[in-house]
C-alpha cells in the first residue's frame, strides 16, 4: 500500500463563524471522516490518509476564505478589520473615529481582553510582529506621531507590514485552545495565508477603488466642530482623499509550476491648514505591497513555495505653523520565504526558512530646528529672512523653523522551523495523531541616529551687526543669533536575541472522547527565561452521531519579548553648548540625560492561563456554538522607576501589570447555503459578553497606581480592580447576510450589527469619607469615577458586487460600499476637561466606490 497524501480538513466551520461560498455547497466536514482518521483509496489505487483537526481546537478558530474576504464589506481593507466578523476580538474605542477618516494604519484589537500588542500576527507562517515598540502611544492613533519630539522611539504599529486583505487566500484567527504549534502570544493569532499561483490557465486583476471626504458624513461635536473644520491638527482631518491600485498577474509556467505577482497600493492625501502661516500641507499615507511568490508541485507530491514580498509604508506629517516642519514615517520593509512540504508514509513536514528586513525610520526636513524672533517690538527689530510668524501675538512673534534630522530603528528576523504532522495509528483502542516541530528565530535590532542633531536653547540675540561663521545654522546676518543650542549627537544602540521553541501535541480518540494535550517549551537568550506551556483540550461527541459536541481546555501562552527599553536606553542623550557671541566656537561636551532614561531589568515572560468550556449543537441545517472563555494574564509588562548610585533616575520594565478577561460568545451558520429560485443566500450570526479587568498599568509604559483608593461604578476598591476602560464594549450581536442573485452576477452583502454603548468616566478627587457615602470607613484621597452611559448603537453596512462578462474568461466588475447605511450618531470616547467634556464620535455614513476588470 502506497500513502501518497495526507490532507489537513479543518473543522472551523463549526466554531466560528464564516460564510459559505455562494457558488459551492460546503458538505458537512464530519462526515468525510471515520472518526480521527480513515483511509481513502483514489481511482489509481494510492492510499491517502485525511487527518482531522481537533475538534476542540476548532471550536477556537476561525477560518475565512478568499471569497468572503471579497464579499465583506469593505474599509481600507487591512487585516484587523476582518475582525470584526469575530465575536471573541473587540476593537479600541476610537477606532473608525470621524475625527480623521483619511488613516491607512491597521486597527488596534484585544482579544480576551489581553494587551491590544500582545497578538502574534504572521504571514504565511511567519512573524509579522513588531516587537520594537508596538505599544507606542499606547496604541492612541490620534495621538502626535513619532516624529515630534528628537527623542521619540519610531514605531509602526503592532504590525509590521500593513497588507490589504486583497492578497490574502486564507485568514486563520486563533482565540482559544490554541495548539501547541503557536507561541509568542497572550491574546490572539492571526495567521494571512497569502494566495497561490493558479496552474489553471493565465489570469490577471487590475482595480481601483476610492472615497474621499465628500463621500462621508462626518460627526463632531459641536464644541469642537470649528476648530475641526479649521484642519489645523494632523488628527483632524476634514478633506481627504483616498484611492486604492492592485494589479495582479498570475501565469501558469507548465503543469506543476506557476507564478503570481501582485501590487498593491493604498494612499490617502489628507490636507492640513497652518493658521500663523497661512499655508496648506498635503499630508500622505502611503503603503504599497509587490508581492512575487512561486509554487511548484513535484512530481512525488512535495509542494515548494518561493515567496518575496517589498512592502513599504510611509506617513508624512508637518509640525504645526513650522517652517521646513515636515517629515515622512518609513515603514515596512522587505521579506523572502522558501517553503517545502514533503510527504511521507509516516505523514508530512512543513519546513520554512525565511529572512526579513523592516523599519521605522524618521526623516525630517532639517537636522536643525531654532525658535527665531519674526519681530520684537520692545527692540524695533523685524526679520527680513523670517517672514512668518509661528506664534501669536502684538509685540512680539516667533517663527519657528526645522527639524530633529533622521533617526529610525530596524530589525531583521531569520527565521528557520519545521512542522511535522504524522500519520495517525491506533494502539490500545486509541486513535493517535501527533504533531511536532521547532522553530528557531534570530533577532537583530537597532535603533539610530544618523547624524548630529541641534535645537536652539532661550531666545535669540538681536545684533544687527552680526557677522555670521559660514555654515552656521544658528546665526542670520545682520539680525540675530543663539548663544546656547542642545545637540542630540549621533548614536546606535542594539539589541539582538535568539528564540528556540520545541513543542509535541497528540490528539487522543477513544469512542467518542478526544483528548489533546500538549507542551510547547520555549528560551529566549535575551531575558534568558526558559518557559513550559501546557495546552489542553478535550471535547466529547455526546450521542456519537455529531450533533451535540460539549469541548473545553486549559491552557498557557507565553508572550513575546520587547526590545523598547533597550533600544531607548540612553535616547535622551543630550550635550548644551554655549557661545560667547556668534564668531565664538560652541563650548560644552557634558552628555545630559532627560529626568529619566531607560535601562534594562530583570523580567519574566508575560503570560496568560485561559480555561474554556462550551458546546456546540446541529440543528437541522445549521450549527450553533456557545462558549466561555476566561483569561488571567500574569507578569505583563508595566513601568517602574529607579535611582541608582549616582543619582541618575531610570525608567524600568516591570511584570508587575495583569488582567483577566471573560468572554461569553454564541455564534451559528447554516452548513451550507440555501439556493432559491432567484437569489442563493447564506448568513453568520454571531455575539459576546465580556468582562475585561485590568491592573492600573494599562500598557508598558505606565507606572503603576494598583494600590490607589478609587469609587468605580458607585463602589469604593483599589485601582488595580479596576473594569478595563477600553477594548472592553461589554456586548456586541451581529449577523451577517449574502445574497448572490445568479440571473444578474450580482451580490449583496449586509451586516447588521448591535453593540452596548460606549461608557465615559469623569474623573475628579474625593476626601473619604466626608464627600462621598461609598468611602465607608476608609480615610483618605480617592479618585472619583462619574459614568456616563452613551446610548447603543446600530451598525448596518453594504457591499455590492456586480459581475459582468465581456469575452471568453474576462469581465468587468463594480463595487459599492456603503458603511454605516442608516448614518447613525455614535459615541466612541469622550475627554474630560476641568469645566468640560468632549465626546468624539464614529464616521457617519461612507461610500466606497470600486471598479475591476478580471481576465
Amino acid at each position: 500500500m502506497k500513502i501518497t497524501g495526507c490532507i489537513i480538513i479543518p473543522l472551523s466551520i463549526f466554531a466560528m463563524p464564516t460564510v459559505a461560498d455562494t457558488n459551492t455547497v460546503i458538505q458537512d466536514v464530519n462526515t468525510t471522516t471515520e472518526e480521527s482518521a480513515a483511509e481513502q483509496i483514489d481511482d489509481s489505487g494510492d492510499t491517502i490518509i485525511v487527518r482531522s483537526a481537533p475538534t476542540s481546537q476548532t471550536m477556537g478558530t476561525q477560518v475565512i476564505n478568499a471569497a468572503q474576504i471579497a464579499r465583506y464589506p469593505t474599509g481600507n481593507g487591512t487585516i484587523t478589520e476582518l475582525l470584526k466578523h469575530n465575536p471573541n476580538v473587540r476593537f479600541a474605542n476610537n477606532t473608525d473615529s470621524s475625527n480623521n477618516p483619511g488613516e491607512i494604519a491597521p486597527e488596534n484589537v484585544s482579544f480576551h481582553g489581553e494587551k491590544f500588542y500582545n497578538n502574534n500576527f504572521m504571514i504565511d507562517g511567519l512573524s509579522n510582529n513588531n516587537t520594537v515598540n508596538p505599544g507606542n502611544k499606547n496604541g492612541d492613533l490620534s495621538d502626535d506621531p513619532d516624529g515630534y519630539s528628537p527623542i521619540d522611539l519610531p514605531s509602526g504599529g503592532t504590525q509590521s507590514f500593513w497588507i490589504n486583505s486583497e492578497l490574502v487566500d486564507k485568514l486563520e484567527v486563533f482565540d482559544s485552545n490554541v495548539a501547541a504549534k503557536y507561541g509568542d502570544f497572550t491574546g490572539g493569532v492571526v495567521d494571512a495565508r497569502l494566495k497561490d499561483a493558479n496552474l489553471e490557465r493565465a489570469s490577471g486583476r487590475v482595480s481601483w477603488r476610492s472615497t474621499r471626504d465628500s463621500w462621508t458624513r462626518y460627526h463632531i461635536d459641536e464644541s469642537k466642530r470649528e476648530s475641526f473644520e479649521e484642519a489645523t491638527s494632523q488628527a483632524n482631518q476634514p478633506k481627504f482623499t483616498k484611492n486604492f491600485y492592485s494589479v495582479s498577474v498570475n501565469q501558469p509556467l507548465n503543469d506543476s509550476a506557476g507564478l503570481i505577482f501582485s501590487y498593491n497600493r493604498q494612499e490617502s492625501k489628507i490636507p492640513m491648514y497652518h493658521s500663523n502661516l497661512d499655508m496648506w500641507t498635503n499630508q500622505e499615507r502611503i503603503s504599497e505591497t509587490y508581492l512575487l511568490k512561486g509554487t511548484w508541485f513535484a512530481d512525488n507530491g512535495d509542494i515548494f513555495r518561493m515567496t518575496g514580498m517589498y512592502a513599504p509604508h510611509k506617513s508624512t506629517y508637518y509640525k504645526v505653523d513650522v517652517k521646513n516642519g515636515g517629515f515622512t514615517n518609513n515603514g515596512g520593509g522587505y521579506r523572502a520565504n522558501l517553503e517545502w512540504e514533503h510527504f511521507a508514509p509516516w505523514g508530512k513536514i512543513t519546513s520554512l526558512a525565511g529572512y526579513q528586513f523592516e523599519q521605522n525610520k524618521i526623516e525630517q526636513e532639517a537636522s536643525t530646528y531654532q525658535s527665531w524672533y519674526h519681530f520684537n517690538n520692545s527692540r524695533n527689530f523685524t526679520s527680513d529672512a523670517i517672514t512668518w510668524g509661528s506664534t501669536s501675538g502684538s509685540s512680539t512673534q516667533l517663527g519657528y523653523l526645522g527639524g530633529y534630522g533622521t533617526f529610525g530603528t530596524d530589525k531583521t528576523t531569520t527565521t528557520l522551523k519545521q512542522d511535522a504532522e504524522f500519520t495517525p495509528f491506533s494502539a490500545l483502542g486509541i486513535t493517535h495523531q501527533l504533531d511536532a516541530g521547532w522553530q528557531t528565530d534570530l533577532y537583530q535590532a537597532r535603533y539610530r541616529r544618523f547624524g548630529d542633531a541641534a535645537l536652539s536653547r532661550g531666545v535669540a540675540t538681536i545684533d544687527t551687526s552680526v557677522v555670521c561663521q559660514a555654515g552656521d545654522d544658528f546665526c542670520i546676518d545682520g539680525e540675530q543669533y543663539f548663544k546656547s543650542r542642545t545637540v542630540y549627537p549621533a548614536r546606535t544602540v542594539e539589541g539582538n536575541y535568539t528564540n528556540y521553541a520545541l513543542y509535541l501535541q497528540d490528539s487522543m480518540l477513544y469512542k467518542r472522547l478526544e483528548v489533546t494535550p500538549g507542551v510547547r517549551l520555549q528560551y529566549d537568550d535575551f531575558l534568558k527565561n526558559l518557559t513550559v506551556a501546557p495546552r489542553f483540550a478535550t471535547s466529547l461527541d455526546v450521542f456519537g452521531d455529531r450533533s451535540t459536541r460539549l469541548f473545553g481546555g486549559a491552557n498557557r501562552y507565553y508572550g513575546q519579548n520587547l526590545l523598547t527599553y533597550k533600544l531607548r536606553s540612553g535616547i535622551s542623550a543630550n550635550i548644551v553648548q554655549t557661545r560667547t557671541d556668534a564668531n565664538s566656537p560652541w563650548v560644552g561636551d557634558t552628555t545630559k540625560y532627560s529626568t529619566y532614561d531607560y535601562d534594562i531589568s530583570d523580567l519574566k515572560t508575560p503570560y496568560s492561563d485561559e480555561l474554556s468550556l462550551g458546546i456546540s449543537q446541529r440543528l437541522m441545517d445549521t450549527v450553533w456554538t456557545v462558549k466561555w472563555v476566561n483569561r488571567k494574564g500574569r507578569d505583563q509588562f508595566g513601568r517602574d522607576r529607579y535611582t541608582d548610585t549616582n543619582g541618575n533616575n531610570y525608567y524600568i520594565l516591570t511584570n508587575s501589570a495583569k488582567t483577566e478577561g471573560n468572554t461569553w460568545s454564541l455564534t451559528a451558520q447554516p452548513i451550507s447555503p440555501y439556493h432559491f429560485a432567484v437569489a442563493d443566500i447564506s448568513w453568520e450570526l454571531g455575539a459576546s459578553i465580556v468582562k475585561n479587568k485590568s491592573s492600573s498599568q494599562t500598557y508598558y509604559d505606565q507606572s503603576t497606581s494598583d494600590e490607589n483608593m478609587v469609587i468605580f461604578n458607585g463602589k469604593l476598591m483599589e485601582k488595580g480592580e479596576m473594569d478595563a476602560l477600553d477594548f472592553n464594549t461589554p456586548w456586541t450581536a451581529f449577523i451577517n447576510v449574502n445574497t448572490f442573485f445568479p440571473a444578474v452576477n450580482l451580490n449583496w452583502s449586509q451586516n447588521l450589527g448591535y453593540t452596548a454603548g460606549y461608557s465615559g468616566y469623569s474623573i475628579s478627587t474625593v476626601a473619604c469619607p466626608g464627600d462621598n457615602s461609598a468611602c465607608g470607613s476608609y480615610e483618605g484621597s480617592a479618585s472619583l469615577y462619574e459614568k456616563t452611559k452613551y446610548k447603543d448603537y446600530i451598525t448596518y453596512d453594504w457591499r455590492f458586487a456586480w459581475s459582468q462578462p465581456t469575452f471568453q474568461n474576462q469581465s468587468i466588475e463594480l463595487t459599492l460600499d456603503v458603511l454605516n447605511v442608516l448614518d447613525n450618531v455614535i459615541e466612541a470616547t469622550q475627554t474630560t476637561g476641568s469645566t468640560s467634556k468632549t465626546v468624539t464620535y464614529k464616521t457617519g455614513r461612507q461610500f466606497w466606490f470600486g471598479v475591476a476588470y478580471n481576465w
